[in-house]
């Protein structure tokens, strides 16, 4: 399992948007992976990677598929762990 290095907050540098719905202090950022379909989910103490639900209420309403990435879900987390912005539960 994988816990963020950093404050939630940093993720925004990397595309995360703030999840809707959810007070302020939650720091809860999402960053939707369209090739695969998956779902990054970062708080300030969690990581998690999901299937695409569209009717999550975290998340947009509508997919915005102007933002083309040739990337996968691991490509961007491999990003993450070189950018010293995760690391292991175990360490």
């Amino acid at each position: 399992m994988l816990k963020p290095k950093v404050k939630a907050s940093e993720f925004e540098k990397f595309g995360f948007k703030r999840c809707r719905g959810l007070p302020k202090q939650a720091e809860c950022y999402y960053l939707c992976v369209a090739r695969g379909c998956k779902m990054l989910f970062v708080s300030d103490i969690h990581f998690a990677m999901m299937d695409w639900d569209k009717s999550d209420p975290r998340i947009h309403k509508n997919a915005n598929c102007r933002y083309s990435d040739k990337r996968t879900a691991l490509d961007i987390i491999y990003g993450l762990i070189k950018a010293d912005m995760l690391k292991s539960e175990w360490e």
